[in-house]
């Protein structure tokens, strides 16, 4: 039969002790890193959501349209959706929905296609489609006969869809948030375009 020495047996006693007060130990969590622009990507989402939340809410209580209206009553419903919109948000100020964060981050989204010989092609388009100045201040209405200048497909790729209740527009160098129903500049960045 084998002996074991009191030294080794106090030593396998101690391991053991040790081991059980561990095994119910839950290590620590570890900690993911959160990518910054998919966080600012979500950030910008949610300002978007909760516009198209008050959107939905105030075209209700607006004129309702049927598909063959005429010119004056769609006019009327679409100037009374912007009045509600303009009186919920009558102290929003731009950068409420592009905050400087997500102004940054949209620049840098873009910038890749507004550079070299593709870039290049993609400003003469731009420059192309541009409308005469227009005012930049949120809840002012796009004016009516102004262009409405298409943004070129390489650069919406880059940016984050929109529901159909809001476009982006490119004026001059400045990126609009525009409200296609209410006809009316949610946000904007200025000099988006470098």
């Amino acid at each position: 039969m084998t002996r074991w020495s009191p030294s080794i047996v106090g030593v396998a006693v101690v391991c053991c002790a040790m081991w059980s007060a561990n095994a119910g130990a839950i290590a620590p969590p570890v900690q993911q890193k959160v990518n910054p622009d998919a966080q600012l990507q979500q950030d910008f989402k949610k300002h978007v959501d909760d516009y198209v939340q008050l959107h939905k809410r105030l075209e209700k209580q607006a004129p309702p349209l049927k598909k063959k209206e005429d010119q004056a009553k769609i006019a009327a419903s679409q100037e009374a959706l912007a009045k509600s919109i303009r009186a919920e948000r009558a102290t929003t100020k731009q950068g409420e929905i592009f905050t400087p964060e997500i102004a940054k981050l949209f620049r840098r989204l873009m910038y890749p296609e507004l550079n070299g010989t593709e870039g290049a092609a993609t400003k003469k388009v731009l420059k192309e489609d541009a409308p005469a100045a227009i005012p930049l201040k949120v809840n002012v209405e796009y004016p009516e006969k102004a262009a409405l200048p298409t943004v070129p497909p390489n650069l919406l790729l880059n940016l984050p869809q929109l529901p159909e209740e809001l476009e982006y527009r490119i004026v001059g160098k400045n990126l609009i948030l525009r409200d296609v129903h209410a006809n009316i500049i949610v946000d904007f960045i200025p000099q988006a375009i470098q």
